[in-house]
């Protein structure tokens, strides 16, 4: 599955043209005119040039010529210019697909909260003293409502405004916007009714921004967060969160991440902000080609990857995971359990689809920490997905610099000299008295150079053109 990138078939190099085979077809047209001459010639004599009678041989010798070098060096042009196409047209596949990978939004705010205030350091492998955070940050929760609210809409509304008033300093940092979008996740079934509570909520803040309300199922949150959350022009801030009912014995759990397009952060702020990046879908399967494909679009430097976050992973995915880490040799932090590889599901366990948001937001917290660049993996049921976040530049793969040179048209310069050849000796053999009027000469020579560069060229994008749904055919089999 992976970024489903189209891989042609790979294209075989063209055999070098020879002059010795050109000499060769110039040999035999020559000795083929000297026999006809031998055989034609009548006891008396030779005939003599200014009789004309050779005109004939002249023009059969020059058109044999053209056709052998047309058969010798079009289809060595059309090898070439299919080898020249194919390798151009894959870099600029894959040069397309990494600009589409590479798009991304800011995290300008990331916020955690959980009944254990040290959980995600527990789970990086970070000890208090390696962090300097206060008390008030890592505030263990159920998260305070100002007093006990029945389970249900009203603990989604109180959890709801107690996320969007912690995060209304960051969105009031932002340049100029008209429109938020708020997306929000929960281990439950949101309806129309936690909708209207949510706009409710948005009109008591002190904000003038419009609200652009998504309400994401209960599933793997990131199909939906491709497209067209990704390539929003406007900030979006996402609520994740588990709220309890009466027989529920799983902890409340929030996240909160406010993002942004990058022109809407001052340059200083969008330099030290994590980057959040297009997902990527995995096939549990392939999970090796796919991670390799992953690491291959450098959404960051694979240098500076130090944790992977995963969930929902099966024991054997687990150590399919282990061993594909070991053979891309991930630069991980070796101090971090599982040297570097975070699993979610022993410190959250239960929490499913959400998790996805969660490691996102610890991911976050952890780059603030001082952690390097990270993957997370998230799996629920059918689905799975992995998602980059991380600080350095995402780095642009050279995929023109090793391509072969444009093919020099030989083949199509012969066969163009032989069509306007056989063209207008027609012409001549059908208008002898035009042709060679001063009229018929200057429209002869204005014709030619018209018919001269337009087959030439024309034969050229015919190929291009008859060459190009080959392609696609064998990206789309390769892929």
């Amino acid at each position: 599955m992976g970024w489903s990138v189209p891989q042609a078939a790979p294209c075989e190099r063209p055999a070098r043209w020879s002059p010795w085979v050109c000499v060769c077809i110039f040999a035999i047209a020559y000795f083929c005119a000297l026999v006809w001459v031998v055989f034609d010639t009548p006891s008396t004599g030779l005939y003599s040039l200014a009789s004309g009678h050779y005109l004939p041989l002249t023009g059969f010798t020059v058109v044999a010529i053209l056709f052998g070098l047309t058969g010798y060096l079009l289809p060595l042009e059309i090898q070439s210019l299919m080898y020249f196409d194919w390798t151009h047209w894959q870099a600029n596949t894959h040069a397309v697909w990494q600009k589409w990978t590479h798009q991304h939004l800011c995290i300008v705010e990331a916020k955690n909260f959980s009944p254990d205030a040290e959980l995600l350091f527990r789970l990086a492998g970070l000890e208090p003293a390696d962090h300097d955070v206060s008390a008030q940050e890592t505030v263990g929760i159920n998260i305070p409502t100002g007093g006990i609210l029945v389970p249900g809409i009203f603990r989604f509304e109180a959890l709801s405004r107690f996320l969007l008033m912690g995060m209304i300093p960051a969105m009031q940092g932002l340049s100029d916007h008209k429109i938020l979008s708020l997306v929000v996740q929960t281990t439950r079934h949101l309806s129309e009714e936690h909708a209207q509570c949510l706009e409710k909520i948005w009109q008591s803040l002190p904000l003038t921004s419009q609200l652009d309300l998504h309400l994401l199922p209960a599933e793997l949150p990131f199909e939906g967060w491709n497209n067209p959350l990704i390539n929003t022009q406007n900030p979006v801030l996402i609520l994740a969160f588990h709220y309890r009912e009466p027989d529920d014995k799983l902890p409340e759990i929030a996240t909160s991440l406010l993002l942004s397009p990058a022109r809407l952060l001052k340059p200083d702020t969008q330099k030290v902000s994590p980057q959040l990046f297009r997902a990527m879908p995995l096939n549990m399967n392939t999970l090796p080609e796919d991670l390799l494909e992953l690491r291959d679009m450098t959404q960051q430097p694979a240098e500076s990857l130090r944790l992977v976050w995963f969930s929902g992973l099966t024991d054997i995915l687990r150590q399919k995971l282990n061993a594909v880490v070991h053979d891309l040799k991930l630069p991980l932090r070796q101090e971090a359990p599982m040297g570097g590889q975070l699993d979610f599901d022993k410190g959250c366990g239960g929490y499913g689809s959400l998790s996805g948001w969660l490691m996102l937001g610890a991911a976050a917290d952890m780059i603030k920490r001082g952690q390097g660049s990270q993957w997370v993996l998230a799996a629920a049921e059918e689905s799975a997905w992995a998602v980059v976040v991380g600080t350095q530049a995402p780095v642009q793969a050279d995929y023109h610099s090793q391509l072969p040179r444009d093919v020099y048209p030989a083949g199509c310069l012969v066969a163009s000299l032989l069509f306007n050849l056989v063209l207008f000796w027609s012409l001549g053999h059908a208008f002898p008295d035009w042709l060679f009027s001063f009229r018929g000469t200057i429209t002869l020579i204005l014709t030619l150079v018209v018919t001269m560069i337009g087959s030439a060229v024309g034969l050229r994008i015919i190929l291009n053109r008859l060459l190009e749904p080959h392609f696609i055919r064998s990206a789309q089999q390769g892929s």
